[in-house]
């Protein structure tokens, strides 16, 4: 039974009943774009348990503000997103967004400092790529590299790089190739590159199949990409 039905002395209870906590209004704050898999939201939030996440998300649910759509593939695919109900609270967390940046202007949140960070972008359209350059590498500070299709697997072999970033809807080529190879890199360094595909609806489920672990339902919020790979890379603490 939903915990809607206890008594409470002010409205404000309800709202703080349901997204109270550290993790819950984060996790709505990322399904707000596009659903998101379990694996996805573990990666965008590392400071998330598994369990937690699992109990955040039954809760959640359980209140009517996500929900989970389990598709009949093999392997099983879950994802949850927003309910109608949920998509009332997108106002909400925005706002605490905005809040956080405002208490805490020297991070900056919308300008988080990606300095040392070795960027590859893959796409197609050189103005997806310009993009990209100016938003992490210039207003940021990220070392950024940007490769055709044609071109990655040699700019992942000549350059050492920290997050990847492919532009999926430019581009109809099968790049599970380059998920291999990012797989083989990962286990050569020892250490996990974040790696993300950038893609229109319609393009989710084939990046996924392709072995993208991550992907952003554009229009990405030039903030949500750099919020995304500070996340991952430990910037945000």
């Amino acid at each position: 039974m939903s915990r809607l039905a206890e008594q409470y002395g002010c409205p404000v209870e309800v709202t703080t009943e349901v997204i109270g906590g550290k993790w819950k209004s984060t996790i709505l704050w990322w399904l707000r774009q596009s659903a998101k898999r379990p694996n996805e939201l573990m990666q965008l939030i590392p400071g998330i348990s598994q369990k937690v996440l699992t109990r955040q998300l039954r809760e959640l649910e359980a209140d009517g503000l996500i929900d989970r759509q389990v598709y009949q593939e093999t392997p099983p695919r879950v994802e949850y997103s927003l309910t109608s109900q949920g998509e009332t609270l997108r106002t909400i967390t925005e706002l605490m967004c905005d809040w956080g940046k405002t208490r805490r202007p020297g991070y900056r949140f919308g300008l988080l400092n990606l300095e040392g960070l070795h960027i590859l972008v893959v796409a197609d359209a050189p103005d997806a790529c310009e993009q990209i350059r100016v938003e992490l590498g210039v207003i940021r500070g990220a070392q950024v590299t940007t490769a055709t299709v044609t071109m990655m697997s040699e700019q992942l072999r000549q350059v050492q790089v920290d997050v990847v970033i492919v532009d999926f809807e430019m581009t109809a080529e099968d790049l599970s190739v380059l998920s291999q190879q990012i797989q083989l890199l990962e286990a050569g360094q020892e250490k996990q590159l974040f790696v993300v595909a950038l893609s229109d609806q319609l393009n989710r489920s084939r990046a996924f199949a392709q072995g993208f672990r991550i992907v952003l339902t554009k229009p990405v919020e030039p903030a949500e990409l750099a919020a995304a790979i500070a996340s991952f890379t430990g910037r945000l603490g």
